[in-house]
């Protein structure tokens, strides 16, 4: 078995499903096989498969000041509704609970932001830091540099946006589009 030393994020994509089949973790789609998690690709050569070997454990419960990963769902002027990916955090094992993960409008940037959708999408993955956490509501916060989007989808051919400047770009489609990025956006960092 070989393993890759990337961090890949769901939708990844791994190799063409011509070389390796699609194993645990893993999905083949249009000819690719992709990722289904976080995690690092492990090709079994004798097998001709290729499975992922997730970066998160099973979990605890998140506390005020963990930092955690979550995919971007619904969007609304105000709020942003944040489904929790579980992840290591510190020398603890964290996961989300049921209760409704949201970012207000008013805790993704320390500058003014009029609407979250100027700043955030459905499907971004983003790293979030844990203001308040009850068995009902989990608040987020998007301040600060090491927070915000670290990966962003195009929003007209979901392509994955590259950052050039202040700006994320479509090499598919040449769409422009903004967003409160992460420092390290797109460098295949989880955590801090």
């Amino acid at each position: 078995m070989t393993e890759d030393s990337k961090i890949l994020f769901p939708g990844d994509f791994i190799v063409d499903e011509e070389l390796f089949l699609p194993g645990e973790g893993t999905y083949a789609e249009n000819g690719k096989v992709l990722a289904a998690g976080f995690g690092i690709a492990v090709k079994d050569m004798k097998k001709r498969e290729v499975k992922l070997k997730s970066s998160v454990l099973i979990p605890i419960n998140y506390k005020r000041g963990d930092l955690a990963i979550g995919i971007v769902g619904r969007v609304r002027e105000n709020v942003a509704f944040i489904d929790l990916i579980p992840t290591i955090v510190g020398t603890h094992r964290v996961t989300p609970t049921d209760a409704s993960a949201v970012v207000r409008v008013s805790d993704i940037k320390n500058s003014f932001v009029k609407s979250v959708s100027d700043e955030l999408q459905a499907g971004d993955i983003v790293r979030v830091k844990i203001m308040e956490a009850t068995k009902y509501n989990v608040s987020l916060t998007l301040k600060g540099p090491d927070l915000g989007v670290i990966k962003a989808f195009c929003s007209k051919c979901r392509h994955p946006l590259d950052k050039k400047g202040d700006w994320l770009v479509c090499e598919q489609c040449n769409c422009k589009e903004k967003r409160k990025m992460a420092n390290d956006y797109r460098q295949g960092r989880l955590k801090e």
